[in-house]
């Protein structure tokens, strides 16, 4: 039986399980053109990354067998449309594919398998250092699963950050309390990013993709990403050598000025496959035990990937398909405008945005404190915001972006990622950033004309789900202090947040 091998632009590893069942007589499908390019507006960085990664992918490959590539177009060819050209010339193959990360492809090629009568084998996907199987099985039987606690289990599990004795080094599991400095405390200048230099492959790419996707979201000027493992792996030694050191103090921080700070900058690189996981994990390991990074650094990069990246990934694949229609708040206010072209006069929004549009790029405080804070204040429809967010960042795909969103960012899940929702007001936002101090509104103003949106918009989100967190013990002293509010802030903060986002629409 001839063997077919299938490939998508987020399935780059090295150790690539496809690739390793295919003989001379077999064949290789690469396939661009993923469905949620068409769909919904996608930053033209993210998908030149993709493209540009997955073209130099197939150049590396020394392959005995012949390899189809389907390119992205303005019409291009259908999976199925392509296995039934395949089926034309062989009608006894096997297909094998590695996992979709994504929900609705691996359905498609699971109904499409019994469709054309093709028998398909689906290969683990090598980017994980956990499997679905072993997720499940670590949250079979538990009333609530605790990204903490999945964390500690696969720590033991890899021995990452585990000393002789079995226990975790420096005697805790968690540092985080020692990464939540505020850029005020920022006395020096953070490092470039590492920069690469586009070759002709990544340029033409480029080119086509602007003229594929000609409405594509973002800009193309500026573009700066490694497209190679080789690539990958350089930016890895980067961050390292000159970042790692004062990532963790300042991981949760926010520069108006400088999106990146001391962010690693691996995560797309990772989610494709051009970076193993776990190879920047013993990366960050060693240079703790080498003294080259202290260990809330360390320990404080390992859990996003290892912790809260593997976590997340369980997350997804225990609650779809239902997952992705979640709306708790029942909220309906549409997206701003502002969220596409960055035209507005709260400077934090402004900063997040503008760095989306230049980078597709912002970090994670800024997607959840900033941008994700204010969705979630305002009202917006989980729908549009988690489109969005999938859409404009370089390395979101739907597996890791939907949980983030509809359940860290909005709470649309009701609780099942966060047993609280990260609601704050501007202080939030003025103790770990520098953005207050040259914005239109004044921070420190809650009902004034000139005040911070983001603090009456606050008041206002407590005041109309109240009822839904007074018995949440997490929530009890903001709750409280609600309670404490004179009618007249009530009503002012009411008026206020109704006629702003009246105004914004």
């Amino acid at each position: 039986m001839k063997n077919i091998g299938i490939l998508f632009p987020d399935q780059l590893s090295n150790n690539n399980p496809v690739i390793n069942h295919l003989g001379k007589d077999d064949c290789l499908i690469i396939y661009e053109p993923l469905p949620t390019f068409y769909e919904i507006s996608h930053h033209i960085q993210k998908i030149g990354l993709m493209i540009s990664a997955t073209r130099h992918f197939k150049e590396s490959l020394n392959l005995p067998c012949d390899i189809v590539h389907i390119k992205i177009s303005k019409k291009p060819k259908t999976i199925e449309n392509t296995l039934e050209d395949l089926l034309k010339s062989s009608s006894d193959f096997q297909l094998h594919a590695i996992e979709p990360s994504d929900y609705r492809l691996k359905s498609e090629l699971s109904l499409l398998s019994i469709k054309l009568g093709i028998e398909i084998t689906m290969h683990a996907d090598p980017k994980f250092i956990s499997s679905i199987a072993e997720f499940k099985s670590w949250a079979k039987d538990k009333k609530s699963l605790v990204q903490e606690f999945y964390y500690r289990w696969l720590r033991k599990k890899t021995k990452v950050l585990i000393d002789a004795n079995g226990n975790p080094e420096g005697d805790a599991w968690n540092f985080d309390k020692q990464n939540r400095q505020g850029i005020n405390k920022l006395k020096d200048t953070p490092p470039p990013p590492i920069k690469f230099k586009s070759d002709n492959l990544t340029i033409e790419c480029l080119y086509e993709c602007a003229e594929v996707f000609s409405n594509a979201f973002g800009e193309i000027e500026g573009f700066n990403w490694g497209v190679t493992h080789s690539d990958a792996l350089a930016a890895l030694d980067y961050f390292i050598e000159h970042n790692l050191v004062r990532y963790g103090d300042f991981q949760d921080a926010i520069d108006n000025e400088n999106p990146f700070l001391f962010h690693s900058l691996l995560s797309p690189y990772i989610n494709i496959g051009l970076l193993d996981p776990m190879a920047a994990i013993k990366a960050a390991e060693q240079a703790y035990h080498s003294k080259q990074a202290p260990l809330n650094s360390v320990e404080g990069f390992v859990r996003q990937i290892l912790g809260w990246r593997e976590f997340i990934r369980g997350i997804y694949w225990e609650h779809m398909p239902s997952y992705k229609n979640l709306n708790f708040f029942e909220n309906k206010t549409s997206l701003p405008n502002f969220y596409w072209d960055g035209k507005t006069q709260m400077n934090c929004m402004a900063a997040a945005i503008n760095s989306t549009i230049k980078y597709s790029y912002s970090h994670h405080i800024q997607r959840l404190m900033v941008t994700g804070n204010f969705a979630l204040l305002a009202g917006i429809n989980p729908k549009e915001v988690h489109e969005w967010y999938l859409g404009v960042y370089i390395d979101a795909l739907e597996w890791v972006e939907l949980p983030n969103t509809i359940g860290m960012s909005l709470y649309a899940d009701g609780g099942i990622v966060g047993s609280k929702p990260y609601c704050a007001s501007g202080q939030y936002i003025k103790r770990m950033s520098n953005c207050c101090k040259e914005c239109t509104y004044n921070v420190n103003e809650t009902t004034d004309s000139d005040a911070c949106p983001f603090n009456f918009l606050y008041w206002d989100f407590l005041e109309r789900n109240k009822q839904v967190f007074r018995n949440n013990p997490r929530m009890k002293l903001v709750i409280n202090n609600l309670d404490k509010k004179s009618d007249e802030f009530i009503q002012s903060i009411k008026n206020q947040s109704k006629i702003f986002l009246k105004e914004i629409k």
